[in-house]
């Protein structure tokens, strides 16, 4: 399995996964998501793929925030089902992470998860679980990335 970044062939292959895991409806409703990172806008996100023997397996996306270019949000974090629970997600999520750090004055992090996925946060990115919202009830996770102070 290798991380690359998304390219404008690899949209359907990716939405398709978000209609497996979601519906169809979030199906189109990322198509429109992915597209953007080949826009013109001011920020655009940026997604990861992560592809095995050239099939796409997973992808996960990420932006500077509008309110403060040094704050960071995870996004569409998805793996085809029966791709899921062996450490995919994990990688996509690590990539960023280290993609995000590569802004000398990037602070935070922010994502969005289910109660279940919350815990893996947690665990493994010692995210910290902020308070739930919503009637599913979602997660707002943050992560502070600590500098290194120079001497």
């Amino acid at each position: 399995m290798k991380l690359r970044l998304l390219q404008k062939k690899d949209i359907e292959a990716c939405a398709a996964i978000v209609g497996q895991n979601y519906s169809k409806n979030w199906e189109i409703t990322s198509t429109a998501e992915l597209k953007s990172m080949f826009s013109n806008a001011a920020i655009r996100p940026i997604y990861w793929v992560a592809e095995d023997k050239k099939r796409i397996i997973g992808f996960a996306g990420y932006t500077q925030s509008w309110m403060d270019y040094n704050i960071y949000q995870i996004f569409w974090v998805n793996v085809l089902p029966w791709f899921q629970k062996k450490g995919i997600g994990k990688k996509l999520v690590s990539k960023i992470i280290s993609e995000i750090k590569k802004n000398k004055k990037a602070y935070l992090v922010q994502l969005t998860a289910t109660a279940s996925n919350s815990k893996y946060y947690s665990k493994y990115f010692k995210f910290k679980n902020n308070g739930h919202f919503g009637p599913k009830p979602y997660h707002l996770m943050s992560l502070s990335i600590e500098r290194r102070r120079e001497p």
